[in-house]
């Protein structure tokens, strides 16, 4: 199912991300923050305020930043703290996120 305001040059179906659960496009604040109580990834504190813990990980690992190096990029990127990986590599990782995320729901936001 598909809910919210599609942008129709920019769907995940057109981008080879098929197989999903509920898709939201573009939903307002409030129902965003509504999806999140009912799923329990959150809680409206008081004033209502929505608010959620992040466990002991929080932030970016700086090292974690993965980057395939091409001959286009190779000399617009700074490389100290981001990670050159190859076509192949990121080919495999991209399979696996693919099917990871079949039959889950995700919020999309058009920015």
């Amino acid at each position: 199912m598909m809910t919210g305001r599609v942008n129709p040059a920019k769907r995940l179906e057109d981008q080879g991300i098929t197989g999903l659960g509920n898709v939201y496009y573009n939903i307002l604040e409030p129902d965003l923050i509504e999806q999140a109580v009912l799923r329990k990834e959150g809680h409206i504190g008081n004033g209502g305020t929505f608010m959620v813990s992040t466990g002991q990980y929080t932030g970016r690992s700086p090292k974690d930043k993965f980057i395939v190096r091409t001959p286009s990029v190779e000399d617009h990127i700074w490389w100290e703290n981001n990670q050159p990986m190859d076509a192949a590599a990121f080919d495999v990782l991209h399979a696996d996120m693919l099917e990871h995320m079949k039959g889950g729901d995700y919020f999309v936001q058009d920015l």
